[in-house]
């Protein structure tokens, strides 16, 4: 009981900032209180009308503005930390665009309240004809699933704010690392995997050592016209792409491993298992590397298998974890191999790293992975190495199906 008067409460609160802050509404406006299921409702013409409600989805209570133009995606928003500003002005946004029959104003119509680069950039790619199916900034809850039983998706910080888009056998995501700058991932069925696309070759005709465009460095019209003109226009040979020997470890575990270099010999007795030799191991993860878009690594020679001109490789295979002081040797060890400049550190190890040491690793923009023996994948062990990660799922695992 006191929940629901709680609830009620509530729903009369948004109905009077509703109506005070955009009255233009007033006389459209209805708050339903009885029943089960409160709402708040903008009557439309005949029979429709832009509703906001409380509802839960799986586990999770979140309020839902639902637009009355068939087959369009209703916009979520967490319980607790939405103000009720946005709230109203997210149904008013839906409201207004359908009374004057033209599209819902941006960035509401990205499920967003503030203007952004992201929704920037959707803006510009839909003004070009390209199918934008979600945006991901300050709002990263979204709906998927059938119609009739929505489930809720809530997209990780850790991949950054994001727009993704489709082409004819192509998908796309752009995003925005805090650590790195602009980024992009191409996806296509045949591949069944995604590879990262050198926005700097194909923006400029140059590749950088580090993965990623910073943002000074780029406007979002020069991104837009890029994302614009294709899948073409980003790959940069027409050799057929093959993913890595392993899957690079993704935002999200993953049950199966496209290709992995743990495998089985039917001729040797038993089946025996055989783990992959240092050979192998620095293949695969200098393919990883290249995936993750580190524009300069290549195979080495005996004293390092894995060569760049920007950064110092170094291995470790001490199981134990590495503090601080330890990851403050090594990086002194990448700045003093440079030449003309310090080097930067890129460590792949055997074992673990603290979280001061990880702390550390980001403020001295090193690179710090976990090397799965076993497996060959490289595991981000600080946060700018966990921003390089793919994105982690398939396109369509959080498609909204249509009606």
């Amino acid at each position: 009981m006191v929940a629901a008067f709680g609830i009620h409460q509530h729903f009369q609160a948004l109905e009077q900032m509703l109506l005070e802050r955009h009255p233009e509404l007033a006389g459209r406006v209805y708050f339903n209180s009885a029943g089960p299921q409160m709402y708040l409702r903008v009557k439309l013409s005949g029979d429709q009308g832009t509703g906001l409600a409380l509802v839960r989805l799986g586990h999770t209570f979140v309020w839902l503005v639902v637009d009355p133009v068939l087959g369009s995606e209703p916009s979520v928003w967490p319980l607790n930390t939405t103000p009720n500003e946005v709230l109203v002005d997210a149904v008013h946004a839906h409201a207004s665009a359908h009374l004057a029959s033209v599209p819902v104003a941006s960035p509401w119509r990205w499920h967003e309240s503030e203007p952004s680069d992201m929704t920037e950039l959707a803006d510009l790619l839909v003004e070009r004809g390209v199918h934008v199916r979600r945006v991901a900034a300050g709002n990263t809850y979204f709906t998927y699933g059938p119609r009739h039983e929505l489930k809720l998706h809530i997209a990780d910080r850790r991949e950054g704010a994001y727009v993704e888009a489709e082409f004819p056998g192509a998908f796309v995501r752009v995003s925005i690392k805090p650590s790195v700058g602009w980024l992009a991932d191409m996806h296509c069925p045949e591949w069944g995997a995604w590879r990262r696309v050198d926005l700097s070759y194909c923006l400029w005709g140059r590749e950088l050592p580090t993965p990623g465009v910073p943002r000074a460095d780029v406007t979002v019209s020069q991104v837009a016209d890029l994302i614009g003109d294709g899948p073409k226009a980003w790959v940069k040979s027409s050799a057929p792409w093959k993913p890595p020997k392993t899957s690079c470890a993704s935002a999200e575990p993953q049950s199966d491993v496209q290709e992995s270099i743990f495998r089985m010999d039917a001729t040797e007795p038993d089946s025996a298992l055989r783990l992959p030799g240092p050979g192998e191991l620095a293949e695969v993860v200098l393919e990883q590397l290249t995936a993750f878009g580190f524009g300069d690594v290549r195979e080495g020679g005996s004293d390092s298998p894995i060569h760049s001109d920007a950064y110092h490789i170094e291995w470790s295979d001490r199981t134990k974890t590495l503090s601080t002081s330890e990851i403050q040797r090594l990086n002194g060890l990448a700045a003093a191999a440079g030449d003309d400049v310090p080097k930067r550190l890129i460590l792949i190890s055997s074992g673990g790293i603290s979280r001061p040491a990880a702390a550390f690793a980001d403020k001295a923009r090193a690179f710090t992975y976990h090397l799965d023996p076993a497996t060959g994948r490289l595991f981000p062990m600080n946060s700018r190495a966990a921003e390089l990660l793919p994105p982690g799922t398939e396109p369509d695992r959080y498609y909204q199906e249509p009606w």
